[in-house]
């Protein structure tokens, strides 16, 4: 560490030497360093021009000319000529000049009107490359003068464009109903309105901004050489969404089925119909609006829900009805089936009997399919009558029973044979 610290005390002491020496020498060879300083700026120079030339060349873009100091009584007659100029600059500079670079003027202080031929200044606005103006072309530009006068012109709004599809643009408003044209009489007088253009191609949103004006003639021509005094107006229009209303019947959406053997039967839904506000587009083509889904998975009686509207969200509800009441009716399904059920005899006589072995008949039933599902033969019964019945044979009329909500549908045969005889 002591070694190191050792070495850097040697170090600053040789330099702080050196320095007390080349100080000397400036002393005492003063002339000799001021040549020093001249020769390493002449050397500098050169070989900065060696590497980057300057080149003095014409600049092939029009300069617009300025009038400045213009007398408040008169007006330019006619638009100033522009200029070109001859600049030297660096050679890698050249090629990214333009107009924008210079600023040319012609000044008016203190004349009247008249016909003038006057000098142009043009200076540089930027010193990039060591840019030098060498030359204005032309030098000098004839100005004509003439008499200012004003006139108040009415102001209006040229709408161009229009918002996307669904939205509509209303009427655009201003404050400002005139504004003051200044000049030369001859174009003033061409001058009949001041129009301020307001583009509202693609927008969505109310526009409330500033406008510039432009004089116009009769023909909305634009008329130059005039200025326009305020040259901005403010400008509103409201934008909204083209809204359409129209009534649709509300569509209950259901999911799942009732249990094995019912149906559904009825759908009925309070209010059957609402008033819907929305896009063109959703207007023209909805058929009806739907609800939010009623689940009647092995229901086997009616279903009763209140659920809301599937209601799009660029979509309104007139009267803020957002539930409906939703009545789902479940029934049993109906069917057929068949039995084969032994014919018993009532109110057989004493001292008699049947001769031979007892009957049987099939029939057919009709009803709601959980009953008949669980339907068995014992349950259905058919029997004839054998009241005031002496020895004999017969034809009997069958009569069948059934539990209720059932219904016979056919007996086959429905007359049946039988032999009485005496014990």
């Amino acid at each position: 560490m002591s070694q190191l610290v050792r070495a850097v005390e040697e170090t600053v002491a040789v330099l702080l030497a050196l320095l007390r020496a080349g100080v000397r020498s400036v002393r005492e060879n003063t002339g000799l360093a001021a040549l020093s300083v001249v020769l390493a700026f002449g050397l500098w120079i050169f070989v900065t021009d060696a590497e980057n030339p300057t080149q003095i060349r014409v600049l092939a873009e029009d300069i617009p000319v300025q009038a400045i100091h213009v007398p408040p009584d008169v007006a330019l007659a006619d638009a100033l000529s522009p200029v070109r100029v001859r600049v030297r600059v660096a050679d890698n500079v050249f090629a990214s000049l333009g107009a924008a670079d210079f600023e040319a003027t012609v000044d008016l202080q203190g004349l009247t009107v008249g016909t003038y031929d006057l000098p142009v200044e043009v200076r540089p606005l930027t010193s990039r490359g060591g840019l030098r103006v060498e030359e204005v072309l032309p030098e000098r530009t004839n100005v004509s003068l003439a008499e200012q006068i004003s006139k108040s012109v009415p102001v209006s709004v040229e709408v161009e464009g229009g918002p996307p599809s669904g939205y509509v643009a209303g009427t655009p408003q201003t404050k400002q109903t005139t504004t003051l044209v200044s000049g030369p009489q001859d174009k003033v007088d061409q001058v009949t309105q001041a129009v301020a253009v307001l583009n509202v191609t693609g927008r969505t949103d109310s526009v409330d901004q500033a406008v510039r004006l432009t004089p116009r003639d009769s023909r909305a021509f634009l008329v130059v050489g005039v200025s326009l005094d305020p040259p901005l107006i403010d400008v509103t229009l409201d934008i909204q969404l083209q809204l359409f209303t129209r009534p649709l019947a509300v569509s209950p959406e259901l999911t799942g089925t009732p249990a094995d053997g019912y149906n559904v039967v009825a759908v009925s839904v309070n209010p059957a119909s609402v008033t819907v506000r929305g896009l063109e587009s959703f207007i023209q083509n909805a058929a009806n609006m739907k609800t939010r889904p009623v689940d009647v998975q092995d229901a086997t009686a009616d279903v009763v829900r209140s659920v809301s509207l599937d209601v799009p969200s660029d979509v309104s509800v007139i009267g803020g009805i957002k539930v409906v009441t939703v009545t789902v009716r479940i029934e049993p399904a109906t069917g057929q089936a068949v039995f084969l059920v032994p014919v018993n005899p009532t109110d057989l006589g004493n001292g008699l009997s049947i001769q031979g072995a007892l009957p049987s008949v099939q029939v057919t039933l009709g009803g709601p399919l959980p009953q008949l599902r669980n339907l068995i033969a014992t349950d259905v019964h058919a029997s004839v009558d054998l009241k005031d019945k002496d020895a004999g044979t017969y034809k009997l009329k069958v009569k069948v029973s059934v539990p209720v909500a059932l219904e016979v549908l056919s007996t086959s045969p429905d007359q049946v044979q039988m032999t009485l005889e005496k014990r």
